[in-house]
């Protein structure tokens, strides 16, 4: 739960300064007690609005299973000017089971798993979702980002 702590905390008071919140980031991960997620919404065709896009995210956030896990699992959710959503966890433990139990709006995304070892491409692809630059990921703005 620590470096849930940690990562939420480094997250929120970063600085414009990527490099150094990203090494803070790495200095607190343990691949053995946590693992990285990511997460893309499998209904993005059937989004209207981004309004609506939206109000999925912070549904999906404010379900009343996810008050008992908060200590358990940082995430950051970006809703793209193509009203896609895409975002990236870090869990206590080997993977999101206790989410699924706690969030059944959780089947609607396709989970995979980063590492768990903290390679280049790891990093990279982390730094694309927490830190995106020109505020923009896979080409596409950001409209909209949820902390959890």
């Amino acid at each position: 739960a620590e470096i849930i702590k940690a990562w939420r905390s480094i997250y929120t008071t970063s600085s414009s300064d990527d490099d150094k919140t990203s090494s803070q980031f790495w200095a607190a991960y343990d691949p053995i007690a946590t693992s990285i997620w990511t997460m893309v919404y499998d209904e993005a065709d059937s989004n209207e609005s981004l309004e609506e896009t939206m109000d999925i995210v912070s549904n999906y956030m404010n379900q009343d299973g996810m008050k008992s896990i908060k200590h358990e699992c940082f995430g950051v959710i970006h809703v793209l000017d193509s009203l896609e959503i895409e975002g990236l966890w870090l869990f206590r433990g080997p993977d999101p089971e206790r989410m699924f139990g706690a969030n059944e709006e959780s089947s609607w995304y396709t989970w995979s798993r980063l590492g768990p070892e903290a390679t280049d491409p790891v990093k990279e692809a982390v730094a694309k979702v927490l830190l995106p630059k020109y505020g923009k990921l896979k080409d596409k703005t950001i409209k909209g980002t949820k902390v959890f």
